[in-house]
Order: structure tokens, then C-alpha cells, then sequence
């Protein structure tokens, strides 16, 4: 038989003594993510791989078993994202100011996420990223910084499909803003995270993101904890809990209009439309179509029309409700004008309703 990464990852962690959640928890990975490795179901992303072999101590046995990469998956590919490829000369050059470089670089991606893919633009911030990772190691008043970086990083590599790489970064993201004594920062990290899990086809991730969500709910202010409670908002709406998901839905409202700051820069998005579309995607897992129908559609009537992903994403939930409310026919013509966002998100939303 032929030695694949897969088959030979299996005798590498058997030869170890080691059990598939043992070495799933050390890689930071899931269980599931590691056994379809191992039968050759799932393509390992170069630096999992790398982690998985110097985990095993195979000495660079496993990584010279990787297929060869397809060029799809590193290119950007949008005319935007040049000027993001130049930046990345700061890896090499002694800037006066690193703070203010990487909060230059943050917000430059967390405005190009608004209209541009996950599939287009993780190639850039992943460079980025390490560039940043590698110069705070000398700067640690930066880390603040590349906390919210990281962050962006984890939502755009969760929007290109890549869900594990995504928790990494969630979890680099909440250590530096540990190290950093910033703990807003840290619960807007784990609560990100959270929002990866709600979203996972299985109930017991579903039930952990309530948990996690949960933890940090109440670590920020104002606009930030309105930003943290719609999240957690979100997971109880995951696992079924109509009481739970509506009472904290309130809560959000509560704290949204009563805020007296301005957004924090890592909640700089959240608005009124945004907070009724959650709503709105909660009436819809709660079965509530005739609300969610309501709600979702008055927001998606505000909404930027520039902004392909969520305009696509809030729209398979106002199809999803009205499928629920018996208009397949209305249903059908949404989906069928929702265009290609380069979103893994909206592509699995799509299948789903498909």
C-alpha cells in the first residue's frame, strides 16, 4: 500500500501511544478534523501539518508526504489586496511606531472584510499576521494590536472554509490580550470563537459555544457587551433555547441603546440592522418564520447592496424563513440572485438550502 500523510499520521500517532483526542487537543484541532486526516477525507493545511509532525517527532517525514498545493488556495486573486501584499515590507523593516502599523493593518482588513471574500483576502492577512507575530516578540506593548488583528484574521480564515486555522487565531488572539491585561479584548476573541461553534453541524460544539459565549459576556461595555450578549444570543438560538435566546435578544437591545461610548474598534460594525438581522436569524431557528420574515426583510431593505457576503448570508435566512412560512417560490428567486462572495459561509448556506 501507498504511504498517504493520512495512513502515515495514523502509524506515527499509534506508534506514539497516543489516542486521536490526545493529539487532536495537543495540535489544536477537533477529534473529527484529525480521523478525517487520517482517512484521507480532509487536506491538511501546511502549518497543521507542520504542528502534527513536529508533535509525533517524524522529523519531516509526514510534511514530505503533502500533496502538492493548489494554487486556488494561497492566491488572493482581487485587485484590492496588492497594496496588502506591499505592506507586508514591515517584516523587514524597523518601524517607529508598531502599534499604530499593525492598528493600520487591522483596519485596513477589517474594511476590505466588509466587501471582499474570505477566499480572496486570508492569503494576505496570514502574511501579515506572521510578520506581526514575529516583531511583538521584541514590542509587547503591541500586543493589544495584534490581538484585534488576530482577530480579523480568525473571522477571515473561518470565511475561507478554514475553520481550525480560524481557532488557532481566536486563541492567539485571547492569549496576547491575556498577556496584555486587556480583557475586552479576550472575550471579543473567545466570543468570535463561540460564533464558530454555534454555527457547527453538531449539537455538542453547538453546546459548548453557549458555554463559552456565556464566559465572557459580561468582560466588556456599552456597545462591546451588546456585540459579546448577540452572540451568546445566537448559540442559545443554536441549541433550541427560545427562553434563553429571547431574554438575552433584550438584553442587546437594552445595552445598545443605553450605550453612551463609542464602538470599541473590534465591534466597530455593530449597528442597529445588524442587531435586528440577529434577531431576525434567531426567529428563524426558533421557528418563528412569520417574525423572522418581518424582521429580515426590513433590515435587508437598509442594507448595502456593496456588501455581497452578509447581504447573501442574511438572505439564505430570509429564504430559509420563508420556506418555513410555505413561499418556496419567493424562497427560489432569492437564492437563485444571491451571487458568488469567494465565503465559504454563504457557500455552505446555499447547500444547505439547496
Amino acid at each position: 500500500m501507498t504511504a498517504t500523510f493520512g495512513t502515515m499520521l495514523r502509524q506515527f500517532r499509534q506508534d506514539a501511544g497516543l489516542s486521536q483526542p490526545v493529539l487532536a487537543r495537543h495540535a489544536h484541532i477537533s477529534q473529527s478534523t484529525l480521523s478525517r486526516y487520517e482517512t484521507g477525507l480532509q487536506a491538511v493545511e501546511p502549518d497543521i501539518a507542520a504542528r502534527l509532525d513536529e508533535l509525533l517527532h517524524a522529523n519531516g517525514a509526514l510534511l514530505a508526504l503533502l500533496p502538492s498545493v493548489d494554487p486556488e488556495d494561497t492566491a488572493i486573486g482581487h485587485e484590492q489586496t496588492a497594496l496588502l501584499r506591499e505592506t507586508a515590507a514591515f517584516i523587514y523593516d524597523t518601524t517607529p511606531d508598531l502599534a499604530a502599523t499593525i492598528a493600520e493593518h487591522t483596519h485596513q482588513f477589517q474594511r476590505l472584510d466588509d466587501y471582499v471574500g474570505g477566499r480572496e483576502l486570508y492569503a494576505a492577512i496570514r502574511r501579515i499576521l506572521d510578520a506581526a507575530d514575529h516583531a511583538c516578540r521584541d514590542e509587547p506593548v503591541a500586543l493589544p494590536n495584534l490581538s484585534e488583528l488576530g482577530q480579523i484574521g480568525g473571522w477571515i480564515a473561518s470565511d475561507a472554509g478554514k475553520r481550525d486555522t480560524a481557532t488557532r487565531h481566536y486563541l492567539d488572539a485571547a492569549k496576547a490580550a491575556h498577556e496584555a491585561d486587556r480583557r475586552d479584548l479576550g472575550a471579543s476573541a473567545l466570543s468570535s470563537l463561540s460564533y464558530q461553534m454555534a454555527n457547527a453541524d453538531n449539537m455538542a460544539d453547538r453546546a459548548e459555544a453557549v458555554l463559552l459565549a456565556s464566559s465572557v459576556a459580561t468582560r466588556a461595555e456599552g456597545i462591546g457587551r451588546a456585540l459579546l450578549l448577540d452572540r451568546l444570543a445566537w448559540a442559545h438560538a443554536r441549541v433550541g433555547d427560545a427562553e434563553g435566546a429571547l431574554r438575552i435578544l433584550d438584553q442587546v437591545d437594552e445595552v445598545f441603546t443605553g450605550a453612551t461610548e463609542p464602538a470599541p474598534s473590534w465591534a466597530y460594525w455593530l449597528d442597529q440592522d445588524e442587531i435586528t438581522v440577529m434577531r431576525g436569524r434567531c426567529m428563524v431557528e426558533l421557528n418563528q418564520p412569520g417574525a423572522a420574515i418581518d424582521l429580515l426583510g426590513a433590515a435587508l431593505d437598509r442594507y448595502d447592496p456593496n456588501r455581497a457576503r452578509e447581504r447573501g448570508l442574511y438572505t439564505t435566512y430570509l429564504a430559509e424563513a420563508l420556506v418555513k412560512a410555505g413561499d418556496t417560490t419567493e424562497a427560489r428567486r432569492l437564492l437563485e440572485s444571491t451571487p458568488d462572495a469567494k465565503s465559504a459561509r454563504l457557500d455552505e448556506r446555499l447547500h444547505i438550502l439547496s
